[in-house]
C-alpha cells in the first residue's frame, strides 16, 4: 500500500515530529510511504538526513505555505495534484489546516479512494484574525465532505469542532499522536551533566517552559508568574525555543528583574527535560501539549493552562496541576505548591511517567494502520 503523507511545513513542532514519526513507523510496517511539505525554515530534521536513515522521499513544494495567498494557494494545488495523480497511492492523509484543505481535495480530483485528515488542534482560537478565522472554517467544512475520517487528538476537540458544525459526528476519530517515551527516561547522569551544561547547581529548582516563543503559547504570562517567585532560593527559570516574541520576552523577564537562562533552539530536548524539576505550559491554545508528555516521560510534575486537550493528558492533582490561561497569580500559585512539597513532586512524576505509556506514538501508529486498511472505517 503506498501511503502519501502531506503537512503545510515540517518545521520544529510536535505535528512535524509526528509526521516524521507516523511515516517512519509505516515504513517499518512494509507500506510504501513519501512526504510531502510546505515551505520549511527550520525543519525537525534535515531532510536528507532522513530520508537515508528512513528510506523516506521528502517532497518539497515551496508554494504550500501557511498564509492565505490566493495566487501561490492555486499553485500548491496544481503540484499537489500533479504528484498525487503520478503517485497514485492508495490513501492520502494531510496534516494541518492548509495542507489539508488543499491536499485533500487534490486527492479527491485524483480519485483517491481514501483520503484522512488530522488536525493537530484546531486554528480558530490564538493563530488569526476574525477574517482569517472564518475563511479557515469555511474551507474546513467544505473540505469534511471529501473527507472520509478527520482525526483529532481529544474529545474535547471533536466537541469544539461540534459546536463549530465542521462535519457530523460520524466523520471524527480521536488518534492521539503522542512520542516515544522511552527517549525521555533518562539517568541521572545525563541531569548532572546538563544542568552543568546550563551553568544550574545540583541544589537549584528548576522551572522549565519548552516551546516556540509566538503569542499563542503566552510565554508572558509564564515569565509574570516567575516574577512572583523571583524571591525565593535556589529557584531558577529556563526558557527553551525561540521565535519572533524571543527580543519581547527577554525585555520583559529583564525588566521585571529576573535571572532567565534562554537557551533558545535546541535538538536534544530529552536532556533538557532530565534537567529540570517541573515544566510550564501557558499556552492559550494547544491541540495536545507534546511537550507535557515529554516531560510526564521524564518523571516531571506539570503546570498547565486547562485549554484544548490538555485536560486529556494532565490529571489535575495527580499528574500536574491545572490552571486557567493567562492568569500568572494562580500560575505562581500551582508552582509554589509543587516547589514547596518535594512528596508531591516524586508523586506526580511517577504518575506521570505511568501514564506517559497511554500516549505512545506506537499505539497511535497502529491505530493508522487500521484505519486505512478498513478504509477509514475504525467501527
Amino acid at each position: 500500500m503506498k501511503i502519501l503523507l502531506i503537512i503545510t511545513r515540517l518545521d520544529r513542532g510536535g505535528s512535524a515530529e509526528v509526521v516524521m514519526q507516523v511515516g517512519e513507523g509505516l515504513s517499518k510496517k512494509g507500506y510504501e510511504v513519501k512526504i510531502i511539505t510546505g515551505l520549511t525554515r527550520e525543519p525537525h530534521e534535515d531532510f536528507d538526513d532522513y530520508t537515508e536513515r528512513t528510506g523516506i522521499p521528502v517532497i518539497v513544494i515551496p508554494e504550500l505555505r501557511r498564509e492565505i495567498n490566493p495566487f501561490l494557494d492555486l499553485k500548491a494545488l496544481w503540484l499537489l495534484y500533479r504528484i498525487t495523480k503520478k503517485e497514485n497511492p492508495a490513501v492520502v492523509h494531510t496534516h494541518t489546516s492548509k495542507a489539508g484543505i488543499l491536499g485533500r481535495w487534490a486527492a479527491w480530483l485524483c480519485g483517491v479512494k481514501i483520503i484522512i485528515h488530522s488536525t493537530h488542534g484546531h486554528i480558530f482560537y490564538g493563530y488569526f484574525g476574525s477574517l482569517k478565522r472564518t475563511i479557515f472554517l469555511y474551507m474546513e467544512r467544505l473540505s469534511a465532505w471529501i473527507t472520509d475520517r478527520i482525526t483529532t487528538l481529544s474529545n474535547l476537540e471533536i466537541d469544539d469542532y461540534q459546536k463549530l458544525r465542521l462535519a457530523r459526528r460520524e466523520k471524527f476519530v480521536t488518534i492521539t499522536y503522542g512520542i516515544d517515551t522511552e527517549k525521555y527516561r533518562q539517568s541521572d547522569a545525563l541531569r548532572e551533566e546538563m544542568r552543568q551544561i546550563l551553568g544550574i547547581t545540583p541544589q537549584d529548582f528548576v522551572i522549565g517552559w519548552i516551546g516556540r516563543l509566538v503569542p499563542v503559547k503566552d510565554c508572558g504570562t509564564f515569565i509574570k508568574a516567575d516574577s512572583l517567585l523571583k524571591n525565593e532560593r535556589d529557584v531558577r527559570f529556563l526558557i527553551v525555543g525561540d521565535g519572533p516574541e524571543r527580543e519581547k520576552m527577554e525585555a520583559m523577564a529583564e525588566g521585571l528583574g529576573l535571572n532567565v537562562i534562554f537557551t533558545g533552539t535546541r535538538k536534544d530536548i530529552y536532556a533538557i527535560i532530565s534537567a529540570i524539576d517541573l515544566l510550564v505550559l501557558s499556552s492559550l491554545n494547544e491541540g495536545l501539549g507534546h511537550v507535557i508528555l515529554e516531560a510526564m516521560a521524564g518523571g516531571k510534575p506539570v503546570v498547565a493552562t486547562k485549554v484544548g486537550g490538555v485536560p486529556e493528558v494532565v490529571k489535575d492533582g495527580i499528574t500536574g496541576i491545572l490552571v486557567p490561561p493567562s492568569n500568572p497569580q494562580e500560575m505562581a500559585s500551582a508552582i509554589m505548591r509543587i516547589f514547596r512539597d518535594p512528596e508531591m513532586r516524586r508523586i506526580m512524576g511517577e504518575e506521570g511517567r505511568k501514564r506517559s505509556g497511554k500516549f505512545d506514538i506506537k499505539i497511535a501508529i497502529d491505530s493508522l494502520e487500521t484505519l486505512y486498511k478498513k478504509g477509514g472505517d475504525l467501527e
